[in-house]
């Protein structure tokens, strides 16, 4: 008789101890079938022993019921990741492996398989190119990193259209020709069809995509067909981090800044970081690459945990584009071209410049693209009575409904958290006035105002609401590189990574929304969506232009992105931190409690408040940690749960991680019921 350690889908924080014969053949990183608290469960083995855990009679050790895998779905390196992400992040260790493992495989009586999405289906992309010099300097580097057997990580620095992926793509072909695999993380699935085309043009069968857009019969496959050697290239979404691939050589980060690497619900965790990790425990290199890198990547470059990479040219020897902005304070009405008073009237609630609305006529003008980026979906962000001054919100969450519809639809007012919806009212419901009207510029709005005053431009807008399939965004960004499309309209996904020949022209709507938000990240933010957009601009021969609206036109944020000045920024936010004590130099993690009980959500974030606070005067080891709260969350109410929120400051994350495992058993056992209670380290969140 031999015993397992086995995790749980469960959210509990020790593995179980079962016993199996010899037979079974069971190895760490088998999925097995087991008992648990009168149900069968799918449980993940971490190790096996001939000696039971001390304490437990073999007498009441269960048997495994039946192994599930004739091979392991989890490497020794990938059982040690999933270890090291319940104890850094405070989650239990069932919750990891279930976020790691395709839900099918979570299953005892799985259907079959049926046939995945394959790179043939995807057009390749381009023939061979010949890097530059500082592509192939830098390529030179990683490379022979990798040669010395070093697990080293790199932050690659790279301007917008420096050719970050070409760079990639060089490094994965030395990998696969010694025969070992690469993985690349990119933060949203409408950037994988572009590197996928690119990466089957180089690696032909070898490629694979993991991504959240797979239904669970091809993520099935696809990662059977990883694990099984047939993949030597993965590129995918969060998720990808997972990927069973053996003989791992490199891990490459991609956009390394953008928040969409971290989890926010579930098991909260950013693949950035646990990339770094895996890679350390695989002993392969990891590449972070990003036009704009966080702070904590520049200050762990500063603290000699990171080597940093420079490319400060763009491939195709093309300058960066001009920048304009634009203080919104002192827009003059449009002239009245047509004069007639509807255009005037029409004109005065137009959310574009006049500089803003030359430069599309003459980007139009001469057969070139323009894009806009708007920070809103919708059509307009609220309605508010001109009466009362009443704005309609959620009735599920403490936020504005936002107004939907136009051109002959009927309008709606949505709720972009919970989805709640209503027809949008023609009159007030408190004072009964008619005087109801939409405030703010959406996505919806502004197509609206291209299409009326440029009425011969082909406009497509680009947001959640358009592309609730992946084949639609695939279309309008196809459409888009074609040549098919004059002026795109879109939320952050135009932002990130595309490459469009044809655009000269770039407009920011707003740039003050992102720094409205009562964040200490929200000024870096700001910079490295401003300077991500304006990369979009001017990559090929033409050289391109941005103009920025604004009514903050002085802000360090704009004029260092105006200027392309990363390293000025930088130093000045760094400062900032500093000196308000944020991270990088301290480690956060936002506690976070929530009942459909207003008094209950406030009542249980005091006692949680009181259990922490009693430990840090009780305990040496948890010195320099403050608490901060407890206070209702920024956004109270959400999805019918009011929430409360504190926050822990640490000065290392061993002390923040001491205090979480200790503190957290305590907390659920002081909960009532209908409260539920939350940790998320490392937090790039705090609405």
């Amino acid at each position: 008789m031999k015993y397992a350690d086995i995790a749980i889908q469960s959210p509990v924080f020790k593995l179980f101890t079962y016993s199996f014969d010899d037979a079974q053949n069971i190895s760490p990183g088998m999925r097995v079938e087991v008992e648990f608290r009168g149900k069968k469960r799918i449980g993940l083995c971490f190790a096996t022993s001939d000696d039971p855990t001390p304490g437990i009679p073999p007498a009441k050790i269960k048997k495994i019921s039946s192994v599930l895998d004739q091979k392991p779905s989890f490497s020794t390196a990938m059982l040690k990741l999933a270890e090291w992400m319940s104890s850094y992040y405070c989650a239990p260790i069932g919750e990891v492996v279930r976020c790691a493992l395709p839900s099918r495989m979570l299953k005892s009586n799985s259907p079959k398989t049926t046939r995945a999405s394959s790179p043939h289906e995807i057009r390749p992309e381009g023939g061979i190119s010949t890097l530059n010099r500082e592509q192939a300097a830098a390529s030179a580097e990683i490379i022979r990193s990798s040669s010395d057997g070093e697990s080293r990580v790199f932050l690659l620095h790279g301007i917008t259209g420096s050719g970050k992926t070409e760079v990639y793509l060089e490094i994965f072909g030395e990998m696969v020709s010694k025969g070992r695999t690469a993985l690349l993380l990119v933060p949203e699935i409408g950037l994988t069809p572009q590197l996928t085309s690119r990466a089957v043009a180089k690696f032909k069968d070898d490629v694979a995509v993991y991504h959240s857009g797979l239904t669970d019969a091809q993520r099935h496959e696809q990662w059977l067909r990883i694990r099984d050697g047939k993949a030597k290239v993965v590129i995918g979404t969060r998720s990808a981090l997972f990927a069973p691939l053996e003989r791992l050589g490199v891990i490459v980060v991609d956009e390394e800044h953008d928040p969409s690497f971290k989890q926010d619900d579930g098991f909260q965790y950013n693949a950035r970081d646990a990339a770094v990790m895996r890679a350390k425990l695989e002993g392969a290199v990891a590449i972070l690459g990003s036009a704009t890198p966080s702070l904590e990547s520049l200050y762990n470059v500063k603290a000699g945990k990171y080597s940093k990479l420079e490319m400060n040219s763009r491939a195709n020897f093309s300058r960066l584009p001009e920048i304009t902005i634009v203080d919104m304070r002192a827009k003059q009405k449009r002239e009245d071209r047509n004069k007639s008073e509807g255009n005037r009237k029409k004109r005065e609630l137009c959310a574009l410049s006049p500089e803003l609305y030359d430069a599309i006529e003459k980007t139009l003008n001469s057969g070139e693209q323009t894009m806009l980026f708007v920070g809103r979906r919708g059509f307009a962000s609220l309605i508010q009575c001109a009466g009362c001054g009443e704005v309609i919100k959620c009735p599920n969450c403490d936020i504005s409904l936002a107004l939907h519809g136009n051109s002959g639809k009927k309008e709606k007012l949505n709720c972009h958290y919970c989805g709640y919806s209503i027809d949008a009212p023609n009159t007030c419901s408190v004072c009964g006035s008619d005087q109801i009207s939409p405030i703010g510029f959406g996505t919806e709005r502004i197509e609206a105002e291209i299409t009326d005053f440029f009425p011969s431009a082909k406009v497509a807008r680009l947001d959640s609401d358009t592309v609730m399939r992946s084949s639609t965004r695939r279309k309008i960004l196809n459409d888009m590189r074609s040549g098919k499309i004059d002026v795109l309209i879109g939320t952050q996904m135009i932002t990130k990574g595309h490459d469009f020949p044809d655009v000269t022209l770039v407009g920011v709507i707003s740039a003050d929304l992102s720094l409205s938000i009562p964040d200490f990240r929200s000024a870096e933010r700001t910079f490295q969506l401003l300077t991500q957009v304006a990369g979009r601009a001017g990559r090929r021969n033409r050289p391109g232009r941005v103009i920025i609206q604004t009514r903050q036109p002085s802000h360090l944020s704009l004029v260092s992105a105006k200027n392309h000045d990363c390293a000025s920024f930088a130093e000045a936010e760094i400062a900032q931190r500093i000196e308000s004590g944020y991270p990088p130099f301290t480690r956060l993690a936002n506690i976070r409690i929530s009942s459909t009980e207003k008094k209950k959500a406030r009542m249980a974030a005091e006692t949680a408040a009181e259990i922490i606070k009693k430990m840090l005067l009780e305990s040496r080891s948890e010195s320099g940690i403050k608490l901060l709260g407890p206070a209702p969350a920024i956004i109270e109410k959400l999805r019918g749960r009011y929430r409360w929120q504190m926050l822990l400051k640490a000065p290392s994350a061993s002390a923040l991680s001491s205090l979480l495992k200790n503190a957290r058993p305590k907390i659920e056992s002081s909960l009532p019921g209908n409260v539920r209670f939350g940790i998320d380290v490392d937090p790039l969140n705090l609405l």
